[in-house]
């Protein structure tokens, strides 16, 4: 973990703080300008000739002189005017992203149960055998590992984060993917959120607070993304997409306290948005779809402005402004989008039902935290009401549609075209929910705490204390009310929503003799290959039991790398007729062509519960077709001896 927080701070922290950028903001960036860094320099790496670490390190050097560049080119015109230092804010911001590591962080401790347990889903396949594929080969762009599995394509950000992690902190793979997980989860996610907050609404103790965590309130972030799938590379882009959207409303100039120059602020947003976009482009189109009503408040303002003797064109140009970034987005949405074969996820419920779902933040039916139901439905109705709010509860609104949508319409064209981009499927757009319900609900916590300050005699007490602001007295009332916001709100809002998808992805973890993608027998086994096959040797396997983990686990090559890959002629003959090699001449001609000298065979119990054939691996000793070399229970390893 301390190397893992070493890799995602200290690249990102240089380029802002060379940027000009001081405070909190420096901390909330600096992973995210990172992960570009690290993403967008894999992908430099082979067109200059280098290794994608060194190309990570090149494009960083370049990012750093780009920095200097524009904040000294910024300084000769507009002069710095830093911020008060106020220290209960200072504090209250400590204190807000403290509480959410902790929070989060044991629930996901609980979760994950050892440092090198994995997810034992579909996905987790592809993405355990994808870092091993960029420890081996040096291939960490975007556009070679999805090479791996016979596509031109696949965004590797966050693979190429778990493989630098393995390289640089000597981690086993399972426990890099732990360790970039949980800083995800438990501290890129939070500290994006207070920021977003700190866009949204300014510089306020109790609402960073609130926000701090209310960040590990939902169930339905990180966990249900490190449970269903998994989905791994949508839990780094998710959580870095507050601090993207936070970035983009300062750079709008729609902060609730714009900082920094117009150059400084639109550079931030291009610098964070390339490594949210290379984890999962899914996100990046949640972040445009979500600005569109910040287009229109932007747009707004812009046209009240006085004329100042110009004509009264100028304020249509706004508008038109607007119009142009909503044709740029549909059409993005034509085409930033997977197969329509591939979005096959259907409805799952009514509509009501889904709208109550996701004003109540219980996606996919999860229990009802009302605290933080209580709380969004005041936030967004004191958003509502308020002029100059609207465009924020807007935002919500259009993550909850989404959800609603997906969740709920029937399988038409409508729903195709607005939610195919998540593939369909309501887990994924579930989780974007709280991207915007956190902020919603801190601000409805902190109207209550606003209105609750008004009445009379709270008003006085007040005013007393604010009187003896300089003593010990007004202190220790401060920190004994910040203690109690965050224990009350803390009790309050980490209830079943929450227990119940750590529970569910719990189950995901556990190595068991069922376990549906590797037993306790099967991981044994994967475990003594490396002194039994050689490390030049290639094994073939029922890919949908798991067996191709023994590239990711056990570093040895094997026949398919992804259960969906397909390699042809003489992979399909082996794995359908490989029983019949001492018979069957054409099975050691495929045998020879491919390479393959061992067998896994983890029986017939397959991720999905399915029966997918791979007939010709079984029973091999008893056809004469290979021995075993090894046994685990039911798990075996076989050496090919029928083509010798």
């Amino acid at each position: 973990m301390l190397a893992t927080t070493g890799i995602f701070l200290l690249p990102g922290l240089l380029v802002a703080l060379l940027g000009g950028v001081r405070g909190y903001p420096l901390l909330a960036l600096a992973p995210a300008l990172t992960v570009s860094l690290v993403s967008v320099g894999s992908i430099v790496a082979p067109m200059v000739g280098l290794g994608w670490i060194a190309g990570s390190v090149l494009v960083t050097v370049l990012a750093c002189a780009a920095a200097f560049a524009a904040s000294w080119w910024t300084r000769r015109s507009v002069t710095r005017r830093d911020q008060p230092r106020d220290w209960k804010y200072t504090a209250a911001l400590a204190a807000a992203v403290a509480v959410a590591v902790v929070l989060i962080g044991r629930r996901l401790l609980w979760v994950f149960g050892e440092p090198d347990s994995f997810s034992q889903t579909f996905d987790n396949v592809f993405h355990l055998n994808a870092i091993r594929y960029i420890l081996e080969t040096g291939a960490a762009s975007t556009f070679e590992v999805g090479r791996m599995a016979g596509n031109d394509y696949y965004p590797a950000a966050w693979h190429d984060m778990v493989a630098l992690v393995a390289e640089l902190g000597s981690a086993g793979i399972p426990v890099a993917v732990n360790a970039v997980n949980l800083f995800a989860g438990a501290v890129i996610w939070p500290l994006g959120c207070i920021y977003l907050v700190q866009q949204l609404f300014g510089r306020k103790s109790a609402l960073v607070l609130l926000a701090g965590v209310l960040s590990a309130a939902f169930g339905s972030f990180p966990l249900l993304m490190l449970d269903h799938g998994v989905l791994n590379p949508n839990v780094l882009a998710i959580a870095l997409l507050p601090v993207a959207l936070g970035a983009a409303v300062n750079a709008l100039g729609l902060a609730a306290e714009v900082s920094y120059p117009p150059l400084v602020r639109w550079l931030l947003l291009v610098a964070v948005s390339p490594g949210m976009t290379l984890a999962h482009p899914s996100t990046t189109m949640a972040l445009l779809a979500v600005l569109i009503p910040a287009a229109f408040a932007l747009a707004f303002r812009k046209s009240l402005k006085p004329a100042d003797g110009r004509s009264p064109v100028h304020k249509v140009w706004p508008w038109l402004g607007v119009a142009a970034y909503i044709g740029v987005v549909a059409y993005l949405w034509t085409v930033a989008r997977p197969v329509e074969a591939a979005s096959t996820w259907v409805p799952i419920q009514s509509t009501g039902q889904a709208i109550g779902e996701a004003v109540t933040g219980t996606a996919l039916g999860r229990p009802v935290t009302w605290a933080v139901f209580i709380l969004t439905a005041f936030g967004l109705a004191f958003l509502l009401s308020q002029r100059g709010t609207r465009w924020i509860a807007s935002m919500y609104l259009v993550l909850t549609g989404f959800y609603v949508v997906v969740s709920s319409f029937p399988q038409d064209d409508l729903r195709m075209y607005l939610t195919g981009v998540w593939y369909n499927d309501s887990p994924r757009l579930a989780a974007l929910i709280p991207v915007m319900a956190v902020p919603v609900a801190a601000y409805g916590g902190w109207k209550l705490l606003d209105w609750a300050s008004r009445l009379p005699a709270v008003a006085a007490g007040l005013a007393r204390i604010r009187n003896k602001a300089a003593g010990p007295a007004y202190v220790a009332v401060v920190l004994v009310g910040a203690v109690a916001l965050v224990g009350v709100s803390a009790y309050l809002t980490q209830k079943a929503n929450i227990r119940q998808a750590a529970e569910s992805a719990k189950r995901s973890y556990e190595v068991t003799p069922d376990a549906s993608l590797i037993s306790n027998d099967e991981l044994e086994l994967l475990e003594r290959l490396d002194d039994e096959v050689p490390e030049d040797a290639l094994i073939a396997g029922n890919p949908w039991t798991g067996s191709s983990l023994a590239y990711a686990l056990a570093d040895r090559q094997t026949l398919q790398l992804h259960i969906l890959a397909t390699y042809g002629d003489d992979v399909d003959t082996i794995y359908n007729r490989l029983r019949d090699a001492p018979a069957d001449p054409e099975v050691c001609q495929a045998v020879e062509s491919t390479g393959v000298d061992y067998v896994l065979d983890f029986g017939t119990k397959e991720v999905h519960g399915i029966d997918h054939g791979f007939v010709g691996l079984r029973d091999l000793e008893e056809t004469g077709a290979g021995r075993v070399v090894d046994q685990v229970g039911e798990a075996k390893l076989y050496e090919i001896t029928a083509c010798r």
